[in-house]
């Protein structure tokens, strides 16, 4: 079985190459990784609005050629709740939105969260699909929760592959965990996490609520993102909203201990591409051997 590539390009972009079938969440790309960027996706899923997941530069490069088919994004994509300067501050311009000035409507599909956050007590109908049957892949939503508008929802997207017997959920900006949750549990191979846990400005139970996110879902693995790896080589320029931390060998084992043997931490640097062996799906880790010089300094001369 022809093994699976995985990339993490910052923030909370990532892609999954299958080979017959090629994937992307939250695509932000900059300078060269923009510049040479190829439409190597058949889809491409945008969890929400922000500047750093739907980035019209970005979109406009891969959302095109024979391969590509369609763009699966939340309703504010398309129908941003207004004034956006109010709701959504420097994070998205009404210049960018929507997201179909810059992309032809009929690449364009809305998706709404079938799993719901049901904490603001409302009762609420979408009027759009919240899963797909897309040949080789299945794809079922969940509610993100990040600054959406109870009826304006935001969402994360659990796909699989049929025949390869992988998923993958991107839970866009989820901050807070919910009991619906549970609907996808022991069903996700890589969770693609990003905002639970990763800063203290969320609250004195911000690592509870990472520790109730794997709890509900169960995931096999655990891939946190949308943080710094590294300053002056990380592919998001310095200063465009993924935070820093002091020392992110010492985060991810934060990570791992607070985790316990609810799954397994996988320390993925950003820009770089792991293959992923299947059928069973463990991240293949290499070495990269660098020669600065050929003859050692202390015997030169």
């Amino acid at each position: 079985m022809e093994n699976a590539f995985m990339r993490w390009w910052g923030c909370g972009a990532f892609e999954v190459i299958l080979g017959d079938v090629n994937i992307a969440f939250d695509p932000y790309l900059f300078k060269e990784n923009l510049e040479f960027a190829e439409p190597i996706y058949d889809y491409i899923f945008i969890s929400h609005e922000h500047f750093d997941h739907c980035h019209p530069p970005t979109l406009q490069k891969l959302c095109q050629g024979d391969r590509f088919k369609t763009l699966f994004v939340n309703p504010g994509c398309v129908h941003p709740v207004l004034p956006i300067d109010k709701n959504y501050g420097d994070a998205a311009f009404e210049r960018d939105l929507p997201i179909t000035k810059y992309l032809p409507a009929d690449k364009v599909q809305i998706l709404y969260p079938k799993h719901l956050d049901c904490s603001q007590a409302i009762s609420r109908a979408f009027p759009g699909p919240s899963e797909l049957d897309l040949g080789a892949l299945k794809v079922e939503t969940i509610e993100s929760g990040e600054n959406s508008d109870p009826h304006t929802p935001t969402c994360g997207y659990l796909v699989s592959h049929k025949e390869k017997d992988i998923s993958v959920l991107h839970s866009g900006d989820m901050h807070v965990p919910y009991p619906a949750l549970k609907n996808i549990q022991g069903r996700v191979d890589f969770l693609i996490h990003m905002k639970l846990g990763l800063t203290e400005w969320e609250g004195p139970n911000h690592t509870q609520n990472l520790l109730d996110c794997l709890d509900l879902i169960q995931p096999r693995y655990l891939i946190p993102t949308h943080y710094r790896t590294d300053s002056a080589s990380d592919p998001i320029p310095h200063g465009t909203w993924p935070p820093n931390v002091t020392d992110v060998l010492a985060f991810i084992e934060w990570i791992r201990e607070a985790a316990g043997d609810r799954t397994t931490v996988l320390p993925f640097t950003a820009g770089t591409q792991y293959e992923v062996e299947m059928p069973a799906k463990k991240v293949i880790w290499k070495w990269n051997w660098f020669n600065t010089w050929t003859v050692p300094p202390w015997r030169e001369g």
